[in-house]
């Protein structure tokens, strides 16, 4: 069976499906046939309330779930908001898989964000056996560990009431509609920001945290969601899966691409007073290619010209003013 005919008029609701990530989810089911409803705030229904989740599923009758719902965003917001952050998205997660297991949803596909590996991966890598092998990093502990909850509720509901529950981690995800925001924005989205902002200011020098040597991985979101719509048909297992690039590159050569496409001309100042967290980590994409026989398509430098291209046209929008 073909993904077009697996999809073709399957209901699916994907909570936080007009977010960054959940509207790509949604355009590509969308475009697969499928009939796909966004389940969120913007569509009153706060999924931090189990009677408006088991309500709106109720409704709406779903045969699949795909949880994209999150509060989140990078290093600043942690510090402005990590009490929210935690009590939002531990709630989420936890009520919308019970409300899909008390509806009789027969997949539930949980999204779980790279933050809830250990900080510190053995080799740089992280591997989906050695989940919960370490501490997650203390800057997004308050994040990462509501994803782990959630993972431990898919287990043991799969364990309780066969529930189908799966779990995908992705690590980096970066592209158009992504909060810019300084509150807000994650490393390439914020680096994006300041050479753009650097050309058009003529600013001589842009001043980057660290040595410019740790090594991230990045996924365009098209890809991210094309490979969770594609581990959503085919992956049955109650093991974590990561949805990854499994390459990456040094801050330092991030840094450059994004130089070179905004065409700023200035110098590139590194602040080794400043952390690099960990100095490598990338996706282990080993089961991911065996089990879907797929992988990202997007090159880095494709995806981040689209980015800069969406972030021009989009300035004022995308920085939140």
């Amino acid at each position: 069976m073909s993904s077009a005919d697996f999809w073709k008029k399957r209901r699916v609701v994907v909570c936080g499906g007009q977010g960054f990530l959940g509207s790509e989810v949604m355009r590509r089911l969308i475009d697969l046939g499928s009939d796909a409803i966004s389940c969120s705030r913007r569509t009153n229904t706060d999924l931090r309330d189990l009677q408006q989740a088991v309500g709106f599923f109720r409704k709406h009758e779903p045969e699949v779930v795909i949880n994209c719902a999150a509060n989140q965003g990078g290093i600043a917001y942690q510090k402005l908001c990590p009490g929210t952050i935690y009590y939002d998205n531990l709630l989420m997660g936890a009520n919308t898989m019970e409300a899909a297991h008390l509806t009789g949803v027969r997949k539930y596909v949980n999204i779980v964000a790279g933050c809830a590996y250990p900080g510190d991966p053995r080799e740089g890598v992280l591997r989906e056996e050695e989940f919960e092998a370490g501490p997650m990093h203390a800057t997004v502990e308050n994040y990462g560990a509501t994803k782990r909850a959630a993972v431990t509720q898919a287990k043991y509901f799969r364990r309780e009431y066969s529930f189908d529950a799966i779990s995908l981690i992705l690590i980096n995800l970066y592209g158009p509609d992504e909060h810019f925001h300084p509150d807000r924005s994650h490393a390439l989205a914020a680096l994006i920001r300041k050479f753009y902002e650097a050309k058009r200011d003529q600013t001589p020098e842009v001043v980057l945290w660290g040595t410019g040597k740790a090594v991230r991985e990045w996924m365009y979101i098209t890809d991210a969601a094309a490979g969770i719509v594609r581990a959503s048909e085919k992956y049955v297992d109650a093991e974590p899966l990561n949805i990854a690039v499994g390459s990456g590159q040094t801050i330092a050569e991030l840094a450059n691409i994004i130089k070179a496409v905004v065409g700023y001309d200035g110098h590139i100042v590194y602040d080794p007073t400043m952390p690099d967290g960990a100095l490598r980590k990338v996706g282990d994409t080993t089961r991911m290619k065996a089990i879907l026989d797929w992988e990202p398509q997007v090159p880095i430098l494709e995806g981040i010209q689209r980015t800069l291209d969406w972030f021009a046209a989009h300035y004022d929008e995308a920085c939140g003013y």
